[in-house]
């Protein structure tokens, strides 16, 4: 009796698993026709429209350029498995539906479209780990705005003047800021609030306040303040106003920074706090009035890429031949010669040579040098 009762139920298990994987195949058809569907109609009214699909087939990313009339297509919500959106370049697009926040997006692109605030209908889309908002005419942002997913927005070149303060939770991953070329006048106290990963603010002279709780951001892994400068030459675009950007001193206590960039800002000295981060890897300080690099950049142990181009360089320190992880070092458009380069920069032996870019014609000639070809290869190599 046992056994027949054991048979019924396996028999009964498998009949159940062949119907569940049935219905399965048939919704998983359903759907795929209705994506196809979908993705017709879009593609009659955007030719050049864009899908990507994940590995069951489903649509997981969509881009649409130049949406000219403003109008973005309701047949989006057929894509169930949506992540990506991008919706750029639209002149027309100044409004979002508010059926988008139906849409399970994690990334949403809307850069260079006529958005003039910031979209009310993303405050419902919490799940959000991307939002570009680059090149809009956006003034006023109402904060904090509240997305405990976060982990990159971008708001370059739009009209905005304050810093944006996002409302995390314990939970929630450290943030990447893009801030660049816009009027913000400050980063205000409150970002202790917040876990912030990376900070770009480059070409905002309006920048004039940064609150010494910039140092208590433990997640903070970049800083960059640069003014722009034409590649490779050191030397200023005249479209750009740079000016000195008051970093407090405080950044040294950041336990995680690895690149700070300041180039372009009126510097006539390295600033002090910057020996004091000894996580640095990248340091760039191109483009000011640096006459001198300290020996004391030698407790910069992790310093890997120096960047010092179009200063006013006259020798590089001793203290190179101490930094055995230095793999790129760019002075160029300095005025320094091979016979005032000092011999010590050039004890020590490297299993990773450093690029040396000493001039700007990459002049790789050995004549000159205080030290033998062989003893300069040791640790280096030209540019």
């Amino acid at each position: 009796m046992n056994k027949v009762i054991y048979l019924v139920f396996v028999l009964f298990t498998i009949f159940t698993s062949a119907c569940n994987s049935e219905k399965k195949r048939t919704i998983s058809k359903e759907v795929y026709e209705k994506e196809l569907k979908a993705i017709k109609a879009i593609k009659e009214r955007h030719p050049l429209a864009d899908f990507e699909k994940n590995e069951d087939g489903l649509v997981r990313l969509v881009a649409i350029d130049s949406l000219s009339n403003g109008e973005i297509p309701v047949e989006l919500l057929a894509f169930s498995k949506l992540k990506v959106l991008l919706l750029l370049h639209g002149d027309n697009l100044s409004e979002l539906p508010d059926w988008i926040c139906n849409l399970p997006l994690s990334k949403f692109f809307l850069s260079e479209n006529n958005f003039k605030h910031f979209p009310q209908q993303l405050l419902k889309m919490q799940q959000l780990e991307v939002i570009d908002l680059a090149d809009n005419p956006i003034s006023v942002i109402q904060t904090p705005l509240n997305f405990p997913k976060l982990k990159k927005l971008y708001l370059q070149k739009t009209k905005i003047t304050k810093f944006p303060i996002i409302k995390q939770d314990p939970n929630s991953p450290a943030i990447e800021f893009f801030l660049s070329k816009n009027s913000i006048d400050s980063i205000p106290d409150e970002i202790s609030t917040m876990k912030i990963k990376k900070i770009w603010m480059t070409d905002c002279n309006h920048l004039s306040y940064i609150s010494p709780n910039l140092g208590k951001q433990d997640s903070l892994e970049e800083l960059n303040f640069r003014f722009f400068a034409s590649p490779g030459t050191g030397v200023y675009n005249p479209n750009s106003k740079p000016k000195t950007i008051p970093v407090p001193k405080e950044i040294a206590h950041c336990k995680n920074l690895k690149s700070l960039n300041l180039g372009h800002n009126k510097l006539t000295a390295i600033p002090n706090y910057v020996f004091e981060i000894e996580t640095l890897e990248d340091l760039q300080l191109w483009g000011n009035q640096i006459s001198e690099i300290p020996e004391k950049i030698v407790k910069l142990q992790k310093l890997r890429n120096l960047t010092m181009d179009g200063n006013e360089l006259k020798t590089l320190p001793k203290a190179f031949g101490r930094m055995p992880n230095l793999q790129y070092i760019n002075v160029q458009g300095n005025a320094i010669s091979k016979e005032n380069l000092p011999v010590e920069m050039f004890d020590i032996s490297r299993e990773k040579k450093c690029r040396l870019h000493l001039y700007m014609n990459y002049d790789k000639s050995f004549e000159g040098l205080p030290v033998s070809q062989e003893q300069f290869e040791k640790g280096y190599e030209w540019y």
